[in-house]
């Protein structure tokens, strides 16, 4: 029988690898499929695959190598996201820029472009806090664990709400609302268990609450508050 740690370390590796179905899945009649002319399509949006596709390998293989005792290549492979991080954020940033852009040409009025950043933006600044919270707790495996795991669980959005999208065809409102609802529970279930376990719950209590906090700005996207914030954030970074 394998030891509980090594069992845990499997079982993140598992569900990285279920993430990256869920994003396969969800980006293949909106993007894999129109490979390899990809037209239509921006050199940013192909960076931006690219750099999600590495974190979620990291994601994958890192747990894979503690489980195994492969420390000093776990070490040396966590290096790369002193890197990759930052271009995560980057990359997230320059995707919406070029969505509100394109917002702006198809959508009615401007607040609808400035609306449809609450579910852009706010992955930015989640990814950062989480994987800042998880480099500072690197040496407690416990919380660098369920923060790193809280990035990954992040990235479930774009791929489950492109499956939304396009299996179930409803409004960008409500699928919007469905796909960050469903986020939201993951996290409140991964808080329920170490609770219900008796074990520490704050790193999955600020991953639930961070992903909480997204969902309530979406609802919020049409108020004073949103869009001037979303005005803001485009006069700043746009």
């Amino acid at each position: 029988m394998q030891p509980i740690q090594t069992q845990r370390y499997d079982r993140m590796s598992l569900l990285s690898l279920g993430i990256l179905a869920v994003l396969t899945w969800g980006f293949y009649r909106t993007y894999l499929m129109f490979f390899p002319t990809f037209e239509g399509f921006q050199t940013v949006h192909h960076a931006h695959g690219i750099v999600m596709l590495l974190w979620i390998g990291l994601l994958i293989i890192q747990p894979w190598l503690m489980s195994r005792k492969k420390y000093k290549i776990h070490r040396t492979i966590g290096k790369v996201s002193f890197v990759l991080a930052p271009l995560v954020i980057l990359s997230i940033f320059l995707v919406s820029n070029a969505t509100y852009y394109a917002n702006l040409q198809r959508l009615p009025a401007p607040s609808d472009a400035v609306a449809l950043l609450s579910i852009s933006i706010p992955p930015a600044f989640i990814f950062g806090t989480l994987y800042g919270l998880a480099i500072t707790n690197r040496r407690r495996t416990y919380y660098h664990m369920r923060y790193m795991m809280g990035t990954g669980i992040l990235m479930i959005g774009p791929g489950l709400g492109r499956l939304i999208r396009v299996y179930v065809d409803v409004p960008m409102s409500i699928g919007g609302s469905i796909t960050l609802a469903s986020i939201a529970l993951l996290g409140l279930l991964f808080l329920g268990y170490d609770m219900l376990r008796k074990q520490d719950y704050v790193p999955n209590l600020v991953v639930a609450g961070l992903f909480i906090l997204h969902l309530v700005l979406w609802q919020l996207r049409y108020t004073i508050f949103w869009q001037r914030t979303g005005e803001t954030f485009v006069d700043m970074l746009f």
